[in-house]
């Protein structure tokens, strides 16, 4: 493929993207996810009011403009109530707010866009100097062959973190490679070094771009010491002053400002809290002192570590393994189902020029991840795949030292088998209205792991419940139970999965069919031990189960957890009706493990 055909592709690309961004229209759109509100309601501050302060008027401009409240709202207080600030960083909304500004609803999405292309643009012209000409399909693939590009469409900030990482390498891999200097043959003639005062600010915006990125979430911060690697050996004493001045700067700046607004150095520190419709909104339904009653009857200042510890968790190998595992190929979060690319970037990885340093950035930030959030490594309920990982994708693109040939239509093929949700339908909401998530496709459904250590995943539409003594999370649609716990149910079907949880070890389980019962079954995941017909007219079925799906520590428990994946499939006459049923479980013997 020749030079102008590989950037007309990667324009096309990203061309396409703005227009999506443009014309998206989300009123069909049944709500925020995440942090949407939070972020989208700080921008509008900004754009209208040119401030960072909560206020009964930014309630009435975000309910008239989106036609309803602002679920998820996150406010951070330094004077117990007195006065109110948005509780997230602000550099994505101080980004945002001219596109706010000047497009209300879609402003956030164009914007994302509009910078997701000047980083496809400078993250090739970079990467030319290390894969030649084919750097704008390398660009591409990372960008369109993954995830990211749905996050376009979101109101979250982590799109904008990936590309001021991705910015800061595309400065700090921009020029030449390294190579031992040579003396000018003719005394006068120019030298092949770039400007010292150039030099000076590149690494010093670079420092910057990255202290933002580990303001944000201060894990990030292994980037900046990881990029010092990258600064050429001969001039390393010039670009690490530059580097640390340009973060130093950057730090002062924002520490004295959030302390001015927030109290706090930090906009995650201080008194937070999260607002619903159903606890009301300071200012509407809320008394403007009602917030020290508010922090006193609720969860109070807001901290990643548990209550009463020192340390978030203790360090468990078995659930760092499980996590580990999940974080790869997990069905919702895996990298390898949605950053597939970094194979790529691996494949074309060769030492030198820092990239050692920043593939155990990497590595460090993610074990942060797993030991400070086990239970939610990936983002929690507002998240597209990981979006806690996205800040850290930009390194993959940057390990590759030669051109890398043949693989690039197998990659964008295996890709395309989990990412089709996204491809056809990017504008969409992320939640689908039966449960699960939209880009999930249906090959990773049926063949991925479930990631049992996440707690914040929704896979179908019914939270987890307790039922005769299990916990039992539904992984299907449709799959749920009754108000109070006592029958479990698939609704408008007779097929689902289930994930149960015992303390103990399970040798089997009851499962009592409800009237008019079934003639047979087929499950997975156990085994058919027995079958009887109950006076009731319903069947009762006794299963075997074989070793657990899994067992670890879960995020309520002091102790293992033993988990069994079932899948059930009921031969019954009235199957659009659906089916009910109980489980009571059969424990193994204390000494089987």
């Amino acid at each position: 493929m020749r030079p102008l055909l590989r950037w007309s592709l990667l324009g096309l690309l990203l061309g396409t993207n703005l227009l999506l961004a443009a014309s998206l229209d989300r009123r069909d759109w049944p709500g925020f996810l995440g942090d949407e509100a939070t972020y989208l309601m700080q921008a509008a501050s900004l754009a209208h009011d040119f401030d960072l302060r909560y206020e009964r008027g930014d309630y009435d401009r975000f309910v008239a403009t989106w036609g309803r409240p602002p679920e998820g709202l996150i406010l951070q207080s330094k004077d117990q109530g007195s006065s109110l600030t948005f509780g997230k960083p602000y550099f994505y909304p101080l980004f945002a707010a001219p596109f706010v500004r000047l497009w209300p609803r879609r402003g956030a999405a164009i914007a994302n866009a509009l910078l997701l292309a000047l980083v496809g643009v400078m993250a090739a012209l970079a990467l030319a100097r290390r894969v030649g000409p084919a750097a704008p399909l390398w660009v591409a693939t990372f960008l369109f062959a993954s995830v990211t590009f749905a996050h376009t469409f979101w109101a979250h900030a982590d799109l904008f973190l990936m590309s001021l990482t991705a910015l800061a390498l595309s400065l700090a891999y921009g020029g030449p490679r390294e190579t031992v200097a040579e003396l000018p043959q003719v005394f006068g003639q120019p030298d092949a070094q770039p400007r010292p005062r150039r030099f000076a600010l590149r690494w010093l915006l670079i420092g910057a771009l990255l202290t933002v990125v580990a303001f944000s979430r201060p894990f990030y911060l292994a980037l900046l010491f990881a990029v010092f690697f990258a600064i050429p050996r001969g001039r390393r004493k010039v670009g690490a002053l530059a580097l640390s001045t340009g973060a130093l700067l950057l730090v002062l700046v924002v520490a004295l400002s959030n302390q001015a607004m927030r109290g706090s150095w930090s906009s995650y520190g201080g008194e937070r809290l999260s607002f619903y419709s159903y606890t009301g909104f300071p200012l509407v339904e809320l008394p403007a002192d009602g917030w020290s009653e508010e922090i006193a009857k609720r969860t109070g200042p807001g901290s990643w570590i548990r209550p009463g510890a020192t340390l978030p968790y203790d360090l468990e190998p078995r659930l760092t393994a499980y996590n580990f595992f999940y974080f790869m190929v997990g069905r919702n979060v895996g990298l390898l189902p949605y950053f597939l690319p970094i194979v790529l970037g691996l494949a074309a990885f060769h030492r030198g020029e820092g990239r050692v340093a920043l593939l155990a950035a990497v590595a460090l930030a993610v074990a942060c991840f797993f030991f400070v959030r086990p239970f939610n490594f990936y983002g929690g309920g507002g998240a597209l795949a990981n979006r806690y990982f996205l800040p850290l994708y930009p390194v993959f693109w940057f390990l590759a030292a030669q051109p890398v040939r043949g693989i690039w239509l197998p990659l964008a093929a295996v890709a395309g088998v989990y990412l089709w949700p996204l491809w056809s339908a990017p504008q969409s909401y992320p939640l689908r209205p039966s449960g699960g998530f939209r880009y999930v496709s249906r090959f990773a459904q049926r063949w991925l792991p479930y990631e049992t250590t996440q707690s914040h995943l929704k896979p179908s539409g019914q939270d987890d419940v307790e039922h005769h003594g299990l916990w039992i999370k539904p992984l299907s649609p449709g799959a749920g139970s009754t108000t109070e716990g006592t029958l479990l149910r698939f609704t408008g079907r007779s097929t689902g999965e289930l994930l149960v949880g015992s303390p103990r070890p399970l040798a089997g389980l009851t499962l009592d069919l409800a009237p008019p019962g079934a003639a047979q079954m087929r499950l997975g995941g156990a085994t058919l031990r027995a079958t009887t017909l109950l006076p009731s007219g319903g069947t009762r079925f006794d299963l075997k189960l074989g070793r657990p799906t899994a067992r670890h520590r879960m995020w309520w428990s002091e102790h293992d957890y033993y988990l069994y994946r079932l899948r059930l499939d009921f031969a019954v006459a009235a199957a659009a009706a659906g089916v009910s049923f109980t489980l009571d479980p059969t424990f193994a013997p204390a000494d089987q493990p």
